[in-house]
Order: C-alpha cells, then sequence, then structure tokens
C-alpha cells in the first residue's frame, strides 16, 4: 500500500474516503484547490484556467458566523453551470462551463468549527484532489492551493510541471494595490516586512527561507500523504504545513509571473495579511510603525546556525555552547528557551557523526524556532520602523549577509 493510500485510509477526510470509492467522471492534467468564505460570485471568473483543470472549490463557514447564507450567491453561480455528477454522501457536485475547467464543489452541512477553519477546509479540497489521483483522474503529481481572490498568471501550471525534485512550491505574488493611497501605502509596507523576513533567515542559512502565504502553495501528492496534510488550525495552517514538508525535501520558488493577491482588510483569519494591514491602518503613522526585526537579529541567527553546522557534533553540550556565545549570551538564552537541553541530549543518543547531528539539528531548528528566535532577540534589538531601517548604515544591513 502507498503512502498516500495510508494516509487516505487512516487521517483522510470522509469526502476524499468517498470520492475515492465514487464513479465521478473525467480526467484533468492539474488540480487547484480553494476554499471559499463570503466570497462574491465574480470570483470564479479568475479561478477558471485551461479546460484540463479541476477546480475544487470548498464552499465553507465557521460556526462563529451568524449569516448562514454567506456563500449562496457563490453557490448559486456554480450549480447554475451544467451538472455532470453528484454524490449525496458527501454533498459533492461536478460542474462544467464551456470553454473552462470542471468545477468540483464540496461543502459540509454544518459549519466548521472555529478553530479548525480554513486549515479544515483546505485539507478537504487537498484530501480530495489527492483521493482523485490515486484514481488516476488526475495526471499532474502537483496539488494546487491558493484562495478565491487570486488572479493566477497564465504560465501557473507550466511552471510546477518544470520543477520535478522540489516538494512544495511557493509562487511568486504580488498583491493588487488598492485605490485608497494609505491602503496602498500599508500594502507596501507589508510586503517589503515579507521579504525583509525571508531575506534576513536566507542570508543567515536557514532552509526555511521561503514565503508561507496558503494562496501561493502547491505540494507534491506523496510529500503531503507524509505530513498528514493541512493542519486543522483556523490560521496559520500554511505556515505550519511548509515547515513539516520542509523537512522531507526542497521547498522552491518557480520561476513565472506572480500570482495577483487581494489586499482587503478581511477579518477572516486570526493572522495574515487582512488582519496585518487592519492594524497597520489602525495604528496610523505607517512608516513609524514598528513593522521590521533589526538586521543584527538575522545576523546573530547566522552565527547561530553556522556554529551548529561547523562544530555541531554527537557530544555537544550546553557549556560547550555558552563558550562559544560569551560574548553573545543572548544566543545561548534564547536556544535555551528554545529547548537546545533536550535537543543536545537527542542527538547524543541518535546521532553517529557530525554529518547526522546537523541533519537533526535543521530538523529541530526549523522554521518555527527560527521565528522564536529572532521574537526573541527583539528584546535585545527592538523592531524598527520603516524610517529607522532606511537609516541604518549599510555595514549593518548588509552584515548578515
Amino acid at each position: 500500500m502507498s503512502i498516500q493510500e495510508k494516509y487516505l485510509r487512516g487521517h483522510g477526510v470522509a469526502e476524499a474516503k468517498t470520492l475515492y470509492e465514487s464513479d465521478i467522471p473525467g480526467h484533468w492534467q492539474h488540480v487547484l484547490v480553494v476554499p471559499a468564505y463570503g466570497e462574491a460570485a465574480g470570483i470564479i471568473e479568475n479561478l477558471l484556467p485551461q479546460g484540463d483543470t479541476l477546480l475544487i472549490l470548498v464552499l465553507n463557514r465557521p460556526e462563529s458566523e451568524s449569516d448562514k447564507h454567506c456563500n449562496d450567491a457563490l453557490r448559486q453561480q456554480i450549480l447554475s453551470l451544467r451538472e455532470l455528477w453528484s454524490q449525496d454522501r458527501c454533498s459533492a457536485k461536478l460542474c462544467a462551463r464551456e470553454n473552462a475547467c470542471h468545477v468540483l464543489l464540496l461543502e459540509r452541512d454544518d459549519p466548521l468549527p472555529n478553530d479548525e477553519g480554513v486549515g479544515l477546509a483546505r485539507k478537504i479540497g487537498c484530501d480530495a484532489a489527492l483521493a482523485l489521483m490515486l484514481k488516476g483522474s488526475i495526471a499532474s503529481p502537483w496539488i494546487h492551493c491558493s484562495d478565491a481572490d487570486a488572479v493566477l498568471p497564465a504560465d501557473y501550471f507550466s511552471a510546477s510541471a518544470q520543477e520535478t525534485t522540489a516538494i512544495a512550491l511557493t509562487y511568486p505574488f504580488e498583491h493588487l494595490r488598492p485605490k485608497d493611497q494609505s491602503e496602498s501605502q500599508a500594502i507596501d509596507l507589508y510586503e517589503q516586512h515579507l521579504e525583509h523576513y525571508v531575506d534576513g533567515i536566507k542570508r543567515a542559512g536557514s532552509p526555511y527561507a521561503f514565503h508561507t502565504l496558503g494562496s501561493c502553495i502547491a505540494i507534491q501528492a506523496e510529500g503531503y500523504a507524509r505530513v498528514r496534510g493541512f493542519p486543522r488550525r483556523a490560521g496559520g495552517e500554511d505556515f505550519y504545513l511548509l515547515n513539516k514538508l520542509a523537512k522531507q525535501g526542497a521547498v522552491y520558488t518557480p520561476k513565472c509571473a506572480p500570482i495577483r493577491l487581494s489586499a482587503r482588510l478581511s477579518q477572516r483569519a486570526p493572522f495574515g495579511t487582512g488582519p496585518a494591514l487592519r492594524k497597520l491602518l489602525a495604528q496610523g503613522r505607517l512608516e513609524e510603525n514598528p513593522l521590521f526585526y533589526d538586521p543584527r537579529c538575522f545576523y546573530r541567527l547566522g552565527e547561530w546556525i553556522g556554529f551548529m553546522e561547523h562544530h555541531g557534533h554527537p557530544g555537544l553540550s550546553v557549556d560547550d555552547v555558552r563558550r562559544a556565545f560569551a560574548n553573545t549570551p543572548e544566543i545561548t538564552d534564547a536556544v535555551l528557551d528554545l529547548g537546545l537541553t533536550s535537543f543536545l541530549q537527542h542527538a547524543e543518543r541518535q546521532c553517529a557523526d557530525s554529518r547526522a547531528f546537523v541533519r537533526q539539528f535543521h530538523q529541530w531548528f526549523d522554521g518555527f524556532r527560527s521565528l522564536k528566535f529572532i521574537h526573541a532577540l527583539c528584546a535585545t534589538w527592538k523592531r524598527l520602523s520603516f524610517n529607522e531601517l532606511a537609516v541604518l548604515p549599510a555595514p549593518l544591513v548588509e552584515q548578515h549577509g
């Protein structure tokens, strides 16, 4: 039994198991999974790519949403298309429009738990995609994920077809600029904040240096099964999924035109682009907002990663680390809080040599701990505004390179 089959049987959602056993007609080259909550009917026009693609649209709403009709407009638009197949057991309908892709509509009768939200919605869609791959209904090994407000580039699917060694992709992106000047300025700063962080940990030598936007992800089917799919979280599901995938293989950014994303002030997730923009605008004085990390935080991250890669070994002790960073105790304090002692004890038992130690180190000191490390160092070096970052001396900005 393959890894995908084991996952589907043991951890797949009910909809996917039903689809795997169904007689759904059709064969497609690509699959695209999109969760939709409270979206207008018009968004479907941006999500109907080439005709050999199956769009799996997961209509959902959380328990906290009092408007039971929030998905009516989009549902009615899909149901107005030509129906090809339906399955009452999993509330699935396959529809088609002339000269466009097919749409598989999935929607549970009950709202999703508030604490599972979009993570569960993505899991329902991606598990369904995996089931159809196992049936031989989808040729590509990639499960593409995006959001209802995304505009996909013409070379979106062909870009993934060129990637044969990655376990996951994070597509390039850009946000559509709102007409409101303050909102446009806010999204500019937010994008620079995202790039600033990814560039910083990349310069530090972290293998977790990639963007983690759920609207810009593609996952190899086998890798998806290995990490047991999307976590059931109301936010951060994209970050945690990619963090696990990066421990299994490479995460690349394909060479293609960017996905264009809405910069709307959504409150549908507890964090992410929408809440970040609302917070920025509420605080005002955008260029004075402390949104950026001090470059010295990334420099210290690079020192820590470099030390462990070049001097780490199964017998390494906490005292060895303290001595190595006697002049920069903030590093030792941060990694001890992150569980260094337990990791070193594990490495001494499990690692045969330095090479195995480094592999285990990067499994332990992952994207989540890298972020926590940077946050810990903010106690030493406060966050900076765009204006403060812009006037830093060039050697300080570039010293972590």
